[in-house]
């Protein structure tokens, strides 16, 4: 079992510029996006959607920056890696997935990024690879935050607060999603759902390993 590490150099520094990086690329994209290219009539600009507005601008980079600082904040444990990259292969493929229903979708609810059936704009294109490749970081994090809380004798308190601050991010980023839900294509409900899965399962091998060692 590891022991709880000594505080690190860039403790703060580097959750904090995680959290920078996905407000510039997620959010800040999107507003560069909106502010410089073309504009649709008639169908909703991204302020229209709570999950934008204060979901990617918020609680996107705050969960972020909280998964990171709980993962350096604890030691590493066996597995990291395998944990790592199963989730990351399974979220990334799922996110994948929600936009390439969502493009395929015969009757879906236009909105900015998808102004008519199968035809995203230029944001809905770099939006649809964000979602892809942030769910599947996300989901590293995340998977490496919960195997080393697992594994480690005496987890900091203040990264098992990270963490469980992180969810709540995760949490209220669904909430404004469902918020949305009257508004926004239909993907957005099924994009959660995939999500969920791989999160799901991931939880449960943790659980399932560490009920092992424990019996072991």
């Amino acid at each position: 079992m590891g022991a709880s590490p000594a505080r690190r150099d860039g403790e703060k520094t580097v959750p904090v510029i995680a959290a920078l990086v996905v407000l510039a690329t997620g959010f800040g994209a999107l507003c560069l996006f909106w502010t410089f290219g073309p504009r649709f009539p008639g169908v909703p600009g991204p302020f229209a959607f709570a999950s934008v507005t204060w979901g990617d601008s918020l609680a996107l980079p705050a969960m972020t920056g909280l998964l990171v600082y709980a993962v350096r904040a604890l030691p590493p444990a066996r597995s990291d890696r395998a944990f790592a990259v199963t989730a990351a292969v399974l979220a990334g493929a799922a996110g994948a997935t929600s936009q390439a229903v969502w493009l395929a979708d015969a009757d879906p609810r236009p909105n900015w990024t998808l102004t008519a059936p199968h035809h995203f704009t230029a944001a809905g294109w770099y939006h649809s690879a964000f979602v892809t490749v942030f769910c599947a970081a996300l989901a590293a994090l995340l998977a490496l935050a919960l195997n080393r809380a697992t594994f480690a004798h005496d987890p900091p308190r203040r990264a098992l607060l990270a963490a469980a601050a992180a969810v709540a991010c995760g949490l209220a980023f669904a909430t404004l999603l469902a918020a949305d839900a009257g508004i926004t294509p239909g993907s957005a409900g099924l994009a959660g759902v995939l999500l969920a899965v791989p999160i799901a399962l991931l939880a449960a091998a943790v659980l399932i390993v560490r009920r092992a060692r424990s019996t072991g």
